[in-house]
């Protein structure tokens, strides 16, 4: 199911078509990955009798250990089947390479898709990519294959530059810019220094990545109080995301707390 509307079923409605995919998924990689078929039959696990969601705190946790040391061992296609390669940055130990087929392409899409709905938007916003679509970073090909499936235009101007991104701003008036937080801080800065009046621009909304603007609570930490401070007409949008689960946790417009999207992950 791929609208936004599945969140707002009823539980047991979201229950059961969970459920659903969690039996085709746990009889998908018993038959496919070797890291699973290895520990299913080690912990005599029958993914047979992993019926119901509580059932799986029968499944051992998989750990960032496992996805280094076994990396490959999580494949489920043939090599020839792989359309692209993701990478994590490597900051907690090696890097951990995710093999993406043409399926695992359009749930990424429409996994942004979704975030950008949640935050607002509509497919008549221009969208100004201020991350790396390159060095296999997901968060930028997933906002690219998001705005596509979603219907909206994109510029992929990448990370840095502030002159560079204003200069684009002005030229084609974005609605919505993809980037780090603490990176409009710096575009703010440039503004300034060259007089542009950027509480004016054509950019009305941001979805932050790669850090947080918010405390626990839903209020904003200190560097979303002094971007917010210097520029209160810009609506800001936390998106949390996991490469390990190739999906995003977005903010809605309420601003209080992120949508885990319940037809693509089991929380």
């Amino acid at each position: 199911m791929n609208s936004i509307k599945f969140q707002y079923l009823s539980q047991p409605e979201i229950k059961a078509y969970q459920e659903k995919k969690l039996a085709e998924t746990l009889a998908y990689v018993a038959a496919r990955s070797p890291f699973y078929g290895e520990l299913f039959a080690k912990e005599k696990i029958s993914p047979a009798k992993i019926k119901h969601l509580e059932d799986l705190q029968q499944i051992p946790v998989t750990t960032k250990q496992d996805l280094q040391l076994r990396n490959m061992d999580f494949l489920c296609v043939p090599p020839a089947d792989v359309r692209d390669y993701v990478t994590t940055s490597g900051t907690l130990g090696e890097p951990v390479t995710f093999a993406d087929t043409e399926n695992d392409l359009r749930r990424l899409a429409l996994s942004e898709a979704l975030s950008y709905e949640f935050a607002g938007c509509r497919p008549s916003d221009i969208i100004q990519l201020m991350a790396t679509v390159d060095r296999c970073f997901m968060a930028g090909m997933a906002c690219l294959l998001g705005s596509l499936r979603f219907g909206s235009g994109i510029i992929r101007v990448g990370n840095g530059i502030p002159e560079l991104q204003w200069n684009t701003i002005s030229r084609i008036h974005p609605t919505l810019c993809v980037c780090v937080p603490s990176f409009l801080i710096k575009l703010i800065e440039f503004a300034q220094a060259h007089r542009i009046d950027y509480r004016n621009s054509s950019i009305k909304r941001a979805i932050c990545v790669g850090e947080s603007i918010r405390t626990n609570e839903h209020t904003y930490n200190t560097l979303g109080e002094k971007i917010h401070a210097l520029w209160p007409e810009l609506s800001m949008y936390v998106n949390y995301a996991s490469t390990e689960m190739q999906s995003s946790f977005n903010e809605c417009e309420k601003e209080c707390g992120t949508h885990h999207k319940p037809n693509l992950t089991i929380v």
